[in-house]
């Protein structure tokens, strides 16, 4: 763990408890005389604390020092996800997390199942305990679009991979759009044959979560 998430780090005093508790106290046996490096995810400063009091629920912290930290890679690359499964989601978050893109658009494509929902609270906790893990210090922005064509009014220059394109580029400044299972309806191959195809050269046929890391990690 590279630090501990919380909303009031950068108060003067404030309650540990719950999960980041146990995890500090009971699993790695923190001890009393240790300080902890605390972040909110709001701003770019590491706050150092000092463990006033412990007892068996919570521990009090008071704030010893802050230092800030701006991002030495701040993240980048907007990935445009169709729903899937949303237990495979949440099993491929943490991989794009570490992977510093800045953005995850969702929507609904015609090959996605409409009783697919994200918890986005769930989603969030996920995404906090990779940032503790890998050092990320800003979230990953989650963002649900109903369908292909608000996707494609808000973001007209996306880029699609799919079959048949060229080879994806590095460094590429447009968002990257991956569809469901199955690919793309004709519906959805009409909407969007104007805009650029890339493909993954070399590869086989890629199920839509190795495609988005596919996609992401090439393009970064």
């Amino acid at each position: 763990m590279q630090f501990i998430i919380h909303k009031d780090a950068g108060n003067e005093s404030l309650i540990l408890e719950g999960e980041a508790y146990h995890h500090l106290f009971h699993s790695r046996r923190a001890k009393k005389t240790e300080s902890l490096q605390l972040r909110n995810l709001r701003d770019y400063y590491c706050y150092t604390y000092s463990i006033a009091d412990l007892n068996k629920k919570y521990a009090t912290l008071r704030l010893e020092s802050k230092l800030e930290t701006p991002p030495q890679n701040p993240p980048k690359g907007h990935l445009i996800w169709a729903m899937i499964d949303p237990k495979i989601i949440e099993k491929t978050l943490p991989f794009l997390n570490e992977l510093n893109i800045y953005k995850i658009s969702f929507f609904y494509a015609q090959y996605s199942q409409k009783n697919f929902k994200l918890n986005l609270e769930r989603i969030q906790k996920i995404l906090e305990n990779s940032c503790m893990q890998c050092g990320r210090i800003t979230l990953l922005e989650i963002e649900m679009l109903e369908n292909l064509q608000e996707v494609l009014g808000k973001y007209p220059n996306t880029g699609v991979l799919d079959f048949g394109g060229k080879a994806l580029e590095s460094s590429l400044e447009i968002p990257i759009l991956v569809g469901a299972e199955g690919g793309f309806s004709s519906q959805e191959k009409e909407l969007l044959k104007s805009n650029p195809k890339y493909t993954a050269i070399h590869s086989n046929i890629l199920r839509s979560e190795t495609a988005t890391i596919y996609a992401m990690s090439k393009i970064l």
